[in-house]
């Protein structure tokens, strides 16, 4: 008698999921979700996109997620036409997502940018004939003393600085208003008692177009995770 041969299990054929969160996915994380398109939308979400071959591993991709503090959105299964139609489109939108710049890098750039502007400057201004005497005539009207002014330039010299470190390091809702509040600041203390030598108002213009983007971005930045 002839055994019967045990039945092949055929693989299931995996579905298709749209998983949408809230706040734009960074670039460093999409190996996480290799496999998977990464589009980053306009109203401030992130689409997921991709075959999801069963239930455990559609549980792994959400847990995923929540390891990441994304807010869930939704999760939708959908027809392969609905996801495929332009394959070109989502591959160009998926290469748009991996090179979006992080805030946090942008903001540390331009701080290094003032910061250079405004060495560079410091050092130009020790060529002036009579820097000295005019330093002492800005003591006196300030009402100051020569070493507190020195002494409050060397502060904001070193809270420059501390932007570049901070604006990587600190968390998104505080890292914005601690840029805007700086930003505001540094422009005043550049043009108060600004000298009028061609080459400080031209550095210092510099360096205020530098801060306003500063501000700007930090202004506008509403996703957590870019």
């Amino acid at each position: 008698m002839s055994e019967t041969p045990t039945p092949i299990k055929a693989h299931p054929e995996p579905e298709l999921y749209e998983i949408r969160v809230r706040g734009h996915l960074d670039a460093r994380w999409a190996s996480q979700f290799e496999g998977l398109t990464i589009t980053l939308e306009e109203g401030g979400d992130t689409l997921l996109t991709g075959p999801v071959i069963d239930q455990a591993a559609l549980h792994g991709l959400l847990k995923k997620v929540r390891d990441l503090g994304l807010p869930l959105v939704s999760v939708i299964q959908v027809q392969f036409h609905e996801t495929h139609q332009d394959h070109s489109k989502q591959g160009e939108t998926k290469m748009k997502s991996i090179k979006k710049i992080d805030t946090k890098v942008l903001l540390s750039t331009l701080w290094i940018m003032v910061m250079i502007n405004m060495l560079k400057e410091g050092i130009l201004s020790l060529y002036i004939p009579g820097s000295a005497e005019e330093l002492a005539r800005t003591s006196a009207s300030a009402g100051a003393s020569i070493p507190q002014l020195m002494l409050i330039g060397a502060i904001m010299g070193q809270l420059g600085i501390a932007m570049i470190i901070l604006s990587r390091a600190l968390k998104y809702g505080i890292n914005r208003w601690v840029n805007i509040v700086v930003g505001i600041v540094t422009i005043a203390y550049i043009w108060v008692g600004a000298a009028s030598y061609p080459h400080y108002i031209f550095i210092a213009t510099v360096e205020t177009l530098c801060l306003l983007l500063i501000i700007g971005f930090a202004w506008k930045w509403t996703n957590p995770e870019g």
